[in-house]
């Protein structure tokens, strides 16, 4: 059977959320920051949608978005002077935007909930964690931030949310539906990254003390 919700909508053109991610936001504009005293008072989600490309032409009205975002819950709220919060959302659930139910003074859309599965045996689970693991290690600094005791949909999402790429390549990792499915187009794009690391590092000893002196 079908899940659906009706929840807020903050579109951005450069955020892709994901589920059982945290995610700092600082909101401003007056619209949003109703709807941040609103969600406070009827518990309702908001979920995070990418701007579709020209946005810019409609954005204080309401440009299109990608259908497939993500609904989260108001984890953290701090009021600032006029009006505007820092907020934390905590990524819940991946969500269809079906229709619109309230456009102004900002966007509320009917969602379906999309379940997410898990469809490899747990040795492959297994495997497949140890080389994400693996390949962070080798690209972020601080790879501390992901806690290899947490699950491996956690791990996955985490890796897709810290990871610095693209965010139609985001948006292709978060239509996933199956984990595993996700975590194997993830793992392509951090062994690019490494060997495009790698290659850098190589000829890296030929690169001049000072670059103006050939």
């Amino acid at each position: 059977m079908t899940q659906e919700d009706i929840i807020s909508v903050f579109p951005l053109p450069n955020v892709v959320f994901f589920p059982q991610t945290n995610l700092p936001l600082h909101i401003f504009e007056p619209r949003y920051s109703q709807m941040i005293r609103e969600t406070q008072e009827n518990h309702q989600l908001i979920g995070m949608f990418l701007l579709r490309p020209g946005w810019q032409d409609d954005y204080y009205g309401n440009p299109p978005i990608y259908s497939v975002g993500c609904a989260g819950e108001l984890a953290y709220v701090e009021s600032l002077a006029d009006q505007r919060y820092n907020i934390v959302l905590r990524g819940l659930y991946r969500a269809r935007a079906l229709e619109t139910v309230q456009e102004y003074p900002y966007r509320k859309v009917r969602v379906q909930i999309l379940p997410e599965t898990l469809s490899e045996s747990p040795k492959l689970i297994r495997q497949m964690q140890m080389s994400l693991l693996a390949d962070v290690a080798k690209l972020m600094s601080d790879p501390e931030n992901i806690d290899p005791s947490l699950e491996f949909s956690q791990i996955v999402n985490s890796i897709a949310s810290s990871l610095d790429l693209d965010v139609d390549l985001k948006m292709e990792l978060l239509q996933k539906d199956d984990i595993f499915v996700r975590a194997r187009l993830l793992q392509k794009l951090l062994r690019k990254r490494v060997s495009m690391n790698e290659w850098a590092q190589k000829f890296s000893p030929l690169r001049p003390d000072d670059p103006t002196v050939n």
